[in-house]
């Protein structure tokens, strides 16, 4: 348990209902401002909020995210997971005229431990035109739940870090290009959220604020059914190219409140699982990575204090 960890909300688990059947959802992200020109990756405009990035290793199949963080190593949730034997597109540019670069699920993968991550194994690497992600490997720790009662804590160096949220376009109708980006900050982290039947479900949690709350930030933005899997992200330093990137920090995995928390499945407490993991001999190590977050200040939130019922 890091240092200074403060309680800051007691949700209570109410109802949780999956996203497994993700060909029947389809809704897409909320995003305040929204525009297909400012947030659809594939419109391939100036304007994109994330246009300054990579995003070749975000990949979708018919229904369902994989990002990597290996040439042949992908992550996703493990109730939203691509199947084996599916087809997994990334694309090297945001052009959606582009000519994708396809892989196949193999059989080697699994869920990670009790956790809704989810890790699966390529047939083959992709070519260097398709980038991988580092990820966080911080590990974080809050108070453990009581029955269906859990907090939300401190998050740490994440805490009130202004995030990338991944989801569903509101536009694009081809599966494999339904790629859209909006903003949010970090509430918290909440250890060991009691939904579905795992046991071991660490998340960071956003919530959605209203445009009159000192919160909200351009293209404040919440999941709906059909975003689990996708990926979400911090900006930090690449010390290796000198730049700007993006941090993995997880895959979607819950809303609730109806709607009002967006949570992801932490992937920094499974860093070393997913680091001994037999094919993921390439993993940037996020050890090696100066970890400088996109904001001049990282502000620490204190959101409004709700009851929460968790769903999807």
């Amino acid at each position: 348990m890091h240092e200074g960890r403060v309680i800051v909300r007691t949700l209570i688990l109410v109802l949780f209902v999956g996203w497994a059947g993700l060909g029947s959802i389809q809704a897409a992200i909320i995003i305040d401002g929204y525009t297909a020109p400012t947030n659809d990756r594939f419109t391939n405009s100036n304007s994109f909020i994330a246009s300054q990035f990579d995003l070749s290793g975000i990949g979708r199949t018919n229904g369902q995210w994989a990002t990597l963080i290996a040439p042949n190593v992908v992550v996703s949730a493990f109730h939203a997971r691509p199947a084996t034997g599916s087809v997994v597109s990334f694309y090297a540019s945001n052009d959606p005229n582009g000519t994708p670069v396809q892989r196949t699920v193999t059989a080697a993968n699994q869920k990670i431990g009790s956790t809704d991550l989810w890790i699966g194994v390529l047939d083959s690497n992709v070519p260097s035109s398709i980038r991988t992600f580092a990820f966080s490997n911080t590990s974080l720790s809050g108070a453990l739940p009581v029955g269906s009662n859990f907090s939300v804590d401190d998050a740490g160096v994440f805490q009130g870090a202004n995030a990338y949220l991944v989801g569903l376009s509101q536009t694009s109708h081809i599966p494999q290009q339904s790629q859209a980006f909006g903003r949010n900050r970090i509430t918290g982290y909440s250890e060991n959220v009691p939904f579905l039947s795992n046991a071991d479900n660490d998340s960071l949690i956003m919530d959605y604020d209203s445009s009159s709350s000192s919160n909200w930030v351009p293209y404040e933005s919440r999941f709906v059914g059909g975003d689990s899997g996708a990926p979400m992200f911090v900006e930090y330093f690449n010390t290796v190219t000198q730049q700007q990137d993006l941090l993995l920090l997880g895959t979607n995995a819950f809303v609730a409140n109806n709607g009002t928390f967006s949570g992801i499945n932490y992937i920094g407490n499974q860093a070393a699982f997913i680091n001994s993991f037999n094919s993921i001999n390439a993993v940037p190590e996020p050890g090696s990575i100066s970890l400088v977050l996109g904001c001049a200040t990282v502000f620490v939130v204190r959101k409004c204090r709700r009851r929460s019922k968790l769903r999807c």
